[in-house]
C-alpha cells in the first residue's frame, strides 16, 4: 500500500485544525457564559411564543368585534318580529281537532 509520508499527514492536519479554531472561537469562559447562553436560549423560545400569542390576540379581537355586532345588529332585528302567542302544539291542535263531538259534527278538516 501506498502511504504517505506521516509528516506530510501531520502537516494537513494541523493545517485543518488551525483553520477548524480560526472559524470557529472558543467560547466566552467567563462567569456571565452560562447566564448569557439562558438569555439568548430563552429570547429565541420567547420570540417563538410571540407568534402564538399575537395570534391568539388577533382570534379573541375578532370574537369581541363579532360578538359586539351580533349584540348591536341581530338581537334589535329579531326582537322586531312578530311574536306569536301560540305554542306549536296550539296551532297542531287547531288544525287537526279530533273530539268526538267534531267527528260526530263532520267538522273534520
Amino acid at each position: 500500500m501506498d502511504r504517505m509520508p506521516a509528516n506530510r499527514n501531520d502537516g494537513k492536519l494541523d493545517a485543518l485544525f488551525a483553520e477548524y479554531r480560526s472559524a470557529f472561537p472558543d467560547p466566552d469562559a467567563s462567569a456571565n457564559f452560562m447566564p448569557g447562553l439562558w438569555q439568548r436560549i430563552e429570547t429565541r423560545r420567547s420570540a417563538n411564543v410571540n407568534v402564538f400569542r399575537r395570534l391568539a390576540q388577533i382570534c379573541v379581537g375578532a370574537t369581541l368585534a363579532l360578538t359586539v355586532l351580533m349584540g348591536v345588529v341581530l338581537i334589535p332585528h329579531f326582537e322586531k318580529l312578530p311574536v306569536y302567542s301560540a305554542s306549536y302544539v296550539d296551532v297542531l291542535e287547531a288544525d287537526h281537532p279530533n273530539t268526538y263531538v267534531d267527528i260526530l259534527k263532520g267538522d273534520i278538516k
